[in-house]
């Protein structure tokens, strides 16, 4: 009987030896990165063109990363087509702010909105004129409406949080 134990304690040993890294490959994914969470932000309702032409906006963002990561970078996207990311200044795990600056060059707001009707056809078929200087005013309106400033924070090791939004005006 005796020996019968024996065994039966060694094939419990070796049954061990191979579930413990089973249940340590379970256990990994406590691990897995949770997304970051932004708070709120602040940014201007109104922003208008530098000389350049291009578009400044300031951004505030409070935050929190519940894994405690930094915050490398805001990811941001203003319809119909721009898109792109700004690195956040300084990461660091303890910080839950940042203040950055999307900057939109005018080439990038010149042609991304189709327009129904072009200038040249509506000086044809007589529902309006072209502008003296021959320029198409109508995108310059177009330009000008609200839009919404969709917004998502990234941690160091590449978790991007929900999206938020601002309603922001290029004047």
């Amino acid at each position: 009987m005796l020996p019968r134990l024996t065994r039966l304690t060694d094939l419990l040993r070796f049954g061990l030896v191979l579930v413990a890294p089973l249940a340590v490959v379970a256990c990994g994914d406590q691990t897995a990165n949770a997304a970051p969470i932004i708070d709120s932000v602040d940014a201007p309702v109104t922003v208008k063109a530098q000389k350049d032409g291009s578009y400044a906006i300031p951004v505030t963002v409070l935050f929190h990363d519940n894994d405690g990561e930094a915050i490398t970078r805001l990811h941001y996207r203003l319809p119909p087509d721009i898109e792109g990311t700004v690195d956040v200044p300084e990461p660091n795990p303890t910080r839950e702010s940042a203040l950055v600056t999307i900057v939109i060059p005018a080439s990038a707001l010149e042609g991304n909105t189709p327009l129904s009707t072009r200038v040249d056809d509506r000086a044809k078929d007589g529902r309006g004129s072209a502008a003296a200087d021959g320029r198409d005013h109508s995108r310059d309106d177009e330009r000008h409406q609200p839009r919404a400033l969709q917004l998502w924070i990234v941690d160091g090791r590449g978790a991007e949080s929900l999206p938020t939004s601002s309603t922001v005006t290029l004047n």
